[in-house]
């Protein structure tokens, strides 16, 4: 299809979107926020009408300057079958599920028809945690957060995730882009569209490597691999970075690298040598991460 042609029917759906927003109550903007493979999220504002109408949103909104909401729109044309009737049902619960938690954003509600879905969201206006630590870094010419800054967004997320456990939800796809920041720097968990529900009874082992790996999401996430090690052979030599050009290969390195490249305190090294062991048992859990000694204050340590 030519240039022109797909700009024209880029205009076109998004002023049927603008129009089905404007219909609910929402003033859709041309800002676009995010995106992603079926999504795009844009900036709205939402009318005194709806505000008055729905309980959520006012509340969410109750203190603040602004009546500016994210609204996520899915393509249900360009989604797959699979995604439309598992993975999209499943983020609306889990944003629902951990509506209440100051850590998870607020969904205010979702709509759909036959084209889109639409998901009016908590605006989580800092970006993600990814362009703060590039912003810190450039600032301190110096790779990473301090580690006092760390300890403190880290606290959060301990916190989220405890409270998604506990609402039967395991997450399967943290990284920086999935940790959003509010106007006053604190934490929001985002990206919880490849959550599920353990069985009863089930304690959830630490969640970068909870995936099977059929089922990961991020399996090059510059971090480290987001695939459990356990169906891995380890190697009893360490790697050198030029051999790192295979899954199996990166995993390897990543569990070497951690004494050669972290800058950080003993402790801070120790507990991400406990959330990488390889074997599920020997890996730390929530509780025993909450209860690290880097997470006490570096008073007490």
């Amino acid at each position: 299809m030519k240039g022109s042609s797909r700009h024209r029917l880029d205009q076109r759906a998004f002023m049927e979107q603008m129009r089905e927003c404007r219909d609910k109550g929402y003033l859709l903007s041309l800002k676009q926020i995010g995106s992603g493979t079926f999504s795009k999220v844009y900036l709205a504002c939402a009318t005194h009408e709806r505000i008055q109408h729905n309980l959520k949103l006012s509340s969410d909104l109750q203190g603040k300057r602004h009546t500016i909401v994210a609204i996520k729109i899915v393509s249900m044309a360009k989604a797959p079958m699979e995604f439309s009737r598992k993975f999209l049902p499943r983020e609306i619960s889990s944003l629902n599920a951990t509506y209440k938690h100051l850590r998870c954003p607020k969904t205010a509600e979702t709509y759909q028809n036959n084209q889109r879905s639409y998901l009016v969201l908590e605006l989580v206006a800092r970006g993600d945690l990814l362009e703060h630590i590039n912003t810190v870094s450039d600032l301190r010419c110096c790779l990473g957060l301090e580690e006092e800054e760390a300890r403190r967004l880290f606290w959060q997320l301990v916190s989220a995730m405890v409270h998604c456990h506990s609402a039967g939800i395991v997450h399967r796809d943290l990284k920086c882009e999935n940790i959003l920041l509010d106007d006053r720097g604190l934490l929001k968990l985002t990206g919880p569209h490849f959550c599920s529900w353990p069985d009863p009874g089930h304690q959830p082992s630490q969640e970068a490597y909870l995936l099977p790996p059929k089922h990961s999401t991020s399996p090059h996430y510059p971090s480290g691999p987001k695939q459990p090690p356990e169906p891995l052979s380890l190697h009893p030599a360490p790697p050198s970075p030029s051999s790192c050009t295979s899954l199996p290969r990166l995993r390897l390195c990543q569990l070497y690298w951690i004494e050669e490249t972290l800058l950080s305190t003993l402790e801070c090294q120790d507990l991400i040598r406990g959330l990488l062991q390889p074997h599920p048992h020997a890996r730390l859990d929530l509780q025993q991460v909450a209860a690290h000694r880097w997470m006490l204050p570096a008073t007490h340590v």
